[in-house]
């Protein structure tokens, strides 16, 4: 089993990475597998690539969107689904394993990384520890999102087996994921002012455009990114829980310093772009699951009286009546089975019958290029302005809340239109309603975004609901995440009364671990269940 206490991905990135790569990007980026002497910068890819491709948690692939987002689409509501008794809020504990492995055989890749810089002489790590860095920003960024879902984890002493070769020794115990987050938040700020003060000879810039395929070589948007993730992960413990005065301390930092505020500056990947092909495979799970709109989400972009958020018509088609209508928690599940069509639904209504809306096949399902956000500038404003409004910073809430609909409606668009690099790209599939939208501009936007203001009493109902939007179906755990920590936006969970596990039958407040970690590292878990039970109904210590 490659659990976290038994990897042995690590050894295999030492002894050329055989057994924890993919071919898929040697057309790209240099395959540590086929050079003799992997380097500091290799072993930096090596760790995109695994958190990267296969069983991937980076892109959008398929295995990701239907066995993970699909998860966390239903706990947020971004998706329409059907309410089926006794599923609606179970979570397989095979798809949790394969996401928990595969985070740890990332990080073994990382210690292979770090293994290695260590015993480098200073000549060599002064010119490796830009890719050490690198690396480990990414690593955060995968760390904080595993504490999200799972809380207490193995981090600091995980995936050692390779450097250690000593089984015992690698049992790794769980760390307290307050620990985790102050730590992300204490190496992250070390790692923006590391690579602030950074100057990057030629050489280095020369490989980073041919190692880096999550930001393509441009080292200031690196910058950018690690600070950016900083103040995702302090604005998400600073409401509550015991980091709120480190967390704010936080934000006040990185609101200073630069950040990704605009759309054309994300960071985000492009699956065939890149040279992974995913296109069909990825583009096709968004048809085979998640593809009927949420009525929620509809409700937030109908907001305005008489006026449609810009984003509606490029994130859903309309049903056969012209109008857009979606699934909900209030529905009965005979309604919705008597409501869907054979479209996707496996329903008996035909096309020109349909009852929901579905994701725009456009954006979504008809997108060979489909962007890949990890990321974003629209969340990056929203971040600014809800912590503008608790507070935690000074500023305009207001100004930040409209430059986030500005991103986001900017970012829909160019997924509708295809639109990456200043080119165009086809689409294949398309419904017979599917359809390129132009932007609006962004004047229009700005001014449906003071309406849109107006029209909210809580303005933190206002900045967490439109921002959910902005997450919707591509980053539900994102998502989800914002629900529990913020109480935003307002949703309908009944309890699922025909389930016979009783720990599913309410919307779990976390995502339980894996068994196979039980059974592998059995005395380091049964430690952690004192700390922190292992139920779904354990709360988080930053959630409201």
């Amino acid at each position: 089993m490659k659990k976290i206490s038994l990897i042995i991905c690590g050894l295999a990135v030492m002894a050329g990475l055989a057994s924890c790569s993919d071919d898929q990007y040697t057309v790209l980026y240099d395959d540590p597998n086929k050079t003799s002497d992997v380097g500091c910068d290799k072993l930096m890819t090596g760790v995109f690539i695994q958190e990267s491709t296969g069983r991937n948690y980076a892109y959008n692939s398929y295995w990701r969107m239907y066995t993970w987002d699909n998860i966390f689409a239903k706990y947020a509501q971004t998706a329409g689904y059907n309410n089926e008794s006794g599923s609606v809020y179970y979570a397989a504990d095979s798809y949790a394993d394969d996401r928990w492995e595969n985070f740890y055989i990332m990080l073994a890749q990382f210690r292979a990384l770090e293994d290695k810089y260590n015993k480098e002489t200073p000549e060599q790590q002064a010119n490796d520890k830009l890719y050490k860095d690198l690396a480990e920003v990414f690593v955060l960024d995968n760390l904080t999102q595993m504490a999200d879902i799972f809380g207490d984890m193995p981090y600091f002493k995980a995936s050692t087996l390779g450097q250690t070769s000593q089984l015992a020794g690698s049992m790794a115990p769980f760390d307290d994921d307050v620990e985790i987050y102050r730590h992300a938040l204490t190496r992250l700020g070390e790692l923006y002012k590391e690579l602030s003060t950074a100057k990057l000879t030629e050489l280095q810039k020369k490989v980073l455009a041919s190692q880096d395929f999550i930001n393509k070589g441009d080292f200031q948007k690196w910058i950018a990114y690690a600070n950016s993730l900083r103040l995702r992960i302090a604005v998400h413990v600073a409401a509550q829980g015991a980091l709120t005065s480190e967390a704010r301390a936080a934000v006040k930092e990185c609101m200073a310093r630069p950040l990704i505020v605009e759309d054309n500056n994300n960071v985000e990947l492009y699956a065939d772009l890149d040279g992974f092909n995913y296109w069909e495979n990825f583009r096709d799970a968004f048809k085979d699951i998640n593809n009927v709109a949420s009525q929620p989400m509809i409700d937030a972009m109908q907001k305005v009286a008489g006026e449609n958020d810009p984003r509606l018509q490029v994130m859903y088609e309309k049903n056969a009546a012209g109008k857009y209508v979606g699934k909900s928690r209030t529905e009965e599940a005979n309604f919705q089975a008597n409501h869907s069509s054979d479209w996707n639904e496996g329903g008996k209504l035909k096309w020109a019958e349909r009852y929901y809306s579905y994701l725009d096949s456009c954006t979504y399902t008809g997108n060979d290029y489909f962007i890949s956000p990890v990321l974003t500038a629209a969340e990056v404003n929203f971040l600014k302005a809800e912590a503008i409004q608790n507070g935690w910073a000074a500023g305009d809430a207001k100004a930040e809340f409209i430059k986030g609909m500005v991103a986001s409606t900017s970012f829909y668009y160019r997924q509708n239109n295809h639109e990456y690099d200043g080119a165009s790209h086809p689409s294949t599939k398309m419904s017979p309603t599917g359809t390129v939208a132009a932007y609006p501009g962004d004047d229009a936007v700005k001014a449906y975004a003071e309406k849109l203001w107006t029209a909210y009493g809580d303005k933190l109902e206002a900045i967490m609901t439109q921002k959910w939007v902005h997450f919707g179906v591509i980053q539900p755990t994102q998502a989800w995440t914002d629900v529990r920590r913020t109480g935003f936006p307002k949703l309908t969970y009944p309890a699922d009364s025909q389930q016979q596990n009783a720990d599913f039958r309410n919307l779990p407040n976390r995502v339980m671990w894996p068994n196979t970690e039980k059974a592998s590292n059995t005395a380091n878990y049964e430690a952690a269940e004192k700390a922190q039970a292992n139920k779904p109904s354990t709360k988080l210590f930053w959630a409201k």
